[in-house]
């Protein structure tokens, strides 16, 4: 007996297996020739209009949700700055300054408002946007069942149109198609009529959830505020308590002037003849040699006009081996070739710079 009911059962599943089997095949079918334009679709402009709305009001819905969320995630954020920031100063502060146990109440005071001001928004903003937008959901997958109902009614339909164009028509089949056709349709148009009476009230929705959730954002946000300005008066208050305990103990904030190459100067400084004949100068009176000489110093001391060793060659009177007439021509030359690429450089340099 009950090898008799399990085998019953396995041929009932294999028969609804078989018919669903059956239905997807139908369908795939079905969207196949409407895409080759070999078959018509049913049409209703109302719920095409009712499903663009849908898409926009999910749009931005989740859009407000994410930005939410964010703006939630930035006053979490900044709490938890306030109060490191407070209770550095609270640790800093001396127990024996006026106005210490003032700035306990002051840096409980922030902790506070930043908490509540957070918790607040998260009850009565943020999951006032979670409630709303948890029924698109649901809208999504009866949407999606409607589109499956829609292809099974014009698949019906088409079938029976065949059977009734067929040459050799077969009225058992024709009868058989045509209660499925009215059953395929009516299924299709109930949850098509449901959909476009329940689209339309959802979304005109959005506007009592704007309402609600910004309604308590701007209230909160007010309330906030002011709890931190009285807070933030009280801080202030503290402070000229301990500038009157204290008067002598200032500090001087000190104006850095940027100078040097930190200072920005304009073209027409940087290519005023001054500006060129320094440039010029130290080129003409820098010596490798010299710059050797001096590594012991870690600045570089530019030399002056009367410490520039001359280019010309040193002659020693008082050595055996004087150079002789040929020697110094060519040592004259160098010199003069020496200072002509000196300037040569200078003026190409001047020109890059223009």
């Amino acid at each position: 007996m009950a090898e008799s009911k399990t085998s019953i059962s396995s041929k009932g599943g294999a028969n609804v297996l078989a018919k669903r089997v059956q239905k997807q095949f139908s369908r795939a079918q079905e969207k196949v020739l409407q895409k080759l334009g070999k078959s018509d679709e049913t049409k209703d402009e109302l719920f095409e209009q009712c499903l663009m709305n849908l898409q926009d009001q999910q749009n931005d819905a989740y859009r407000i949700h994410k930005d939410l969320k964010a703006y939630l995630n930035a006053v979490r954020v900044m709490r938890d700055a306030s109060s490191r920031l407070f209770q550095s100063l609270f640790d800093a502060y001396d127990p024996e300054w006026d106005g210490a146990e003032d700035l306990g109440v002051v840096v409980e005071g922030e902790d506070l408002l930043w908490s509540d001001y957070e918790v607040k928004l998260r009850d009565q903003a943020l999951l006032t946007v979670d409630s709303y937008i948890s029924q698109f959901s649901d809208v999504r997958e009866r949407v999606a069942k409607r589109g499956r109902k829609l292809v099974d009614y014009d698949s019906a339909r088409h079938h029976l149109t065949g059977l009734k164009n067929a040459k050799k028509k077969d009225d058992v089949k024709i009868g058989k198609a045509d209660d499925e056709m009215k059953a395929a349709k009516t299924t299709f148009e109930d949850i098509n009529r449901e959909l476009k009476e329940e689209l339309p009230i959802l979304f005109d929705s959005r506007i009592g959830c704007y309402v609600t959730a910004f309604q308590a954002i701007s209230y909160l946000r007010d309330i906030f505020y002011k709890e931190m300005t009285k807070n933030n008066q009280d801080l202030q208050t503290v402070m000229k308590e301990l500038r009157d305990q204290h008067p002598d103990k200032t500090f001087m904030v000190k104006n850095f002037n940027r100078s040097g190459s930190l200072k920005r100067r304009s073209f027409r400084d940087t290519l005023s003849p001054r500006s060129l004949k320094s440039f010029y100068d130290f080129h003409m009176t820098y010596s490798p040699r010299s710059s050797l000489r001096d590594t012991e110093t870690t600045s570089i001391d530019y030399p002056k006009e009367e410490d520039v060793p001359s280019h010309e060659p040193q002659v020693n009177d008082a050595t055996e081996d004087e150079p002789v007439e040929d020697e110094k021509k060519e040592n004259e030359s160098s010199t003069r070739a020496l200072s002509d690429a000196k300037q040569t450089f200078c003026i190409k340099h001047s020109l890059h710079i223009l």
